[in-house]
């Protein structure tokens, strides 16, 4: 699997000890430990959203701690896509212009604005919200809202998907609906690293990074998801877990 993103000796302010990893193409990776662990401050300083003190941090070709902010700014909104637990979406907004709304900062013209609101639609139909693009967010549960935020992760064709806690504020029908959306992502060859609290849905991925006090303590491999095995890799994420002190 050839290599997509590479984090070196990465640390932030004593809460990231200098942490090394990689992402390959297309490869869906969890990150888990304890609540200060580090989890959400790792994946806001890979992805550029914080600046890091050291370390390297390469997405491809391009090294992203030395990057001025603007520089970062656009690589998030070009090369990569982010869910978040809190969906930070506009409530004076239909989901379909929430959806649209990162994407028409990257151009400005007509025709693209119209190539992008088809596009939206598409990515609406496919997630099983295509009904629902008038709709106000205080209209639509929660896994219909996440799976809008998924939607608008992928209108720039990112190549990594960055997702912090995405299913942790719903039911478990609803985090069912958004598990899928996201396999489906992965099967479709877009990278995925995000930090969960839930067993469940790291075993899903193809590794498990476990992070205690800032510090990469251990991984586990489990291979490409397989539904006819998942009841195995529910229990063996739970046991390695457990020998973690989870």
């Amino acid at each position: 699997m050839k290599e997509l993103l590479r984090v070196s000796d990465l640390c932030r302010k004593n809460i990231l000890k200098k942490i090394s990893f990689s992402v390959g193409e297309g490869e869906m990776v969890a990150v888990m430990g304890p609540s200060g662990s580090g989890k959400s401050t790792l994946l806001y300083n890979v992805s550029g959203m914080d600046q890091a003190d050291s370390g390297e941090v390469w997405l491809g070709d391009r090294e992203i701690v030395g990057m001025s902010e603007d520089d970062r700014a656009r690589l998030r909104l070009t090369r990569m896509g982010f869910v978040f637990q809190q969906m930070n979406m506009l409530a004076n907004l239909n989901l379909l212009d929430n959806i649209l709304l990162p994407s028409v900062h990257a151009e400005k013209s007509r025709a693209f604005r119209a190539q992008q609101t088809e596009k939206a639609r598409g990515l609406m139909e496919r997630f099983g919200i295509g009904d629902l693009s008038e709709r106000k967010i205080t209209e639509v549960s929660g896994g219909q809202l996440q799976r809008a935020c998924i939607c608008r992760s992928l209108m720039l064709s990112p190549q990594i998907l960055f997702a912090d806690e995405p299913t942790g504020a719903l039911n478990q029908t609803a985090s069912e609906e958004v598990l899928q959306a996201f396999l489906q992502i992965h099967e479709e060859g877009t990278a995925i690293l995000m930090v969960t609290h839930d067993s469940r849905v790291a075993a899903k991925c193809e590794r498990i990074l476990y992070i205690l006090d800032g510090e990469l303590r251990s991984e586990l491999q489990l291979g490409r998801y397989s539904a006819e095995k998942s009841g195995a890799r529910e229990q063996s994420a739970a046991e390695w877990l457990n020998r973690m002190g989870w």
